[in-house]
């Protein structure tokens, strides 16, 4: 599991849209299946839940770093492929719209 997290991080796959489950087994020279499998074990999620999760953070961490971002460029530049998708991944992972959680970071600084 440290080998698919170094490979994600290190070299933000995560921001492809197009990212696939191929793409990592190649990048590591095993079996998709061994991917699969490995992030199910690890972190009890499919693969598109593991990469929606690392969108999400880094969504939020353009949120946090450059307010004044639109969130359509921070949907996009996420590795979203639409908004409905990244309006929704965003809610379910962290319980709030991607608005709401803005304004909640934007209140925060300035207190």
């Amino acid at each position: 599991m440290s080998a698919i997290c170094n490979v994600m991080e290190e070299q933000q796959l995560y921001l492809n849209e197009s990212l696939k489950l191929s793409d990592i087994s190649a990048l590591l020279s095993v079996s998709r299946n061994t991917v699969s499998t490995c992030i199910n074990n690890s972190r009890n999620c499919s693969f598109s839940q593991f990469v929606a999760s690392y969108r999400v953070e880094y969504a939020k961490q353009l949120i946090e770093h450059k307010p004044d971002l639109k969130l359509s460029h921070v949907w996009t530049q996420s590795g979203f492929s639409n908004e409905t998708s990244f309006f929704r991944t965003f809610k379910s992972i962290i319980g709030m719209t991607p608005s709401e959680w803005k304004k909640k970071v934007s209140e925060e600084a300035s207190k």
